[in-house]
């Protein structure tokens, strides 16, 4: 039987932000949780829950723009939730498959969990392009196809219209190699 991953840390991510993460495995899947800062304030708060395929199951993300909920409905054909601000309510719906991912705009949490559901599939030197809904830190949604690109056993480049950037995770789908990483059990032995 192999013991559940419960693990917590930090690192420094390219646009200087902090990340501070938890990500705790059990019989129902993974659930992460993160918040990065930029100068001591709050940017992003993250709470994302990936069933035992490794697919996103809920995703609530909190920036200054407001607070954003979304899941797949019941049949897994489509994803849905909403936004809430300062202006009120926007209510979201986005077709949806168990291939599709989630990608936040500059944090990693979101893409490691889709490179990591790759790995058992894509070798390295092949590629995968996989439908993402696509999140800002305005909290706009976007679809889109990302390409996967695994460069190697552990890292990845990921291409999108806006751009690419390079992703490493280790074995458990922790994102790897970020600037400043430190990281330790979450909870005691």
């Amino acid at each position: 039987m192999t013991a559940f991953l419960r693990r917590a840390g930090t690192a420094r991510l390219a646009d200087g932000a902090l990340l501070v993460w938890s990500v705790a495995e059990g019989t129902r899947g993974r659930r992460w949780r993160a918040m990065s800062t930029v100068g001591g304030i709050i940017t992003h708060g993250l709470l994302l829950e990936v069933d035992l395929g490794g697919r996103p199951a809920r995703l609530e993300l909190t920036t200054p723009a407001g607070l954003l909920t979304l899941h797949p409905g019941p049949g897994g054909s489509s994803l849905h939730g909403n936004v809430v601000g300062a202006a009120g309510v926007r209510h979201l719906a986005f077709a949806w498959s168990r291939e599709h991912g989630l990608s936040v705009d500059g944090r990693p949490v979101a893409d490691a969990v889709t490179a990591h559901r790759l790995a058992d599939r894509v070798r390295v030197g092949e590629n995968r392009a996989v439908a993402v809904v696509a999140i800002t830190p305005d909290l706009t949604l976007r679809e889109e196809t990302v390409q996967f690109e695994r460069r190697g056993e552990t890292t990845w480049r990921i291409i999108r219209a806006s751009g690419e950037q390079a992703l490493t995770i280790d074995a458990r789908g922790i994102p790897a190699t970020l600037a400043d990483a430190m990281e330790w059990p979450l909870e005691l032995d």
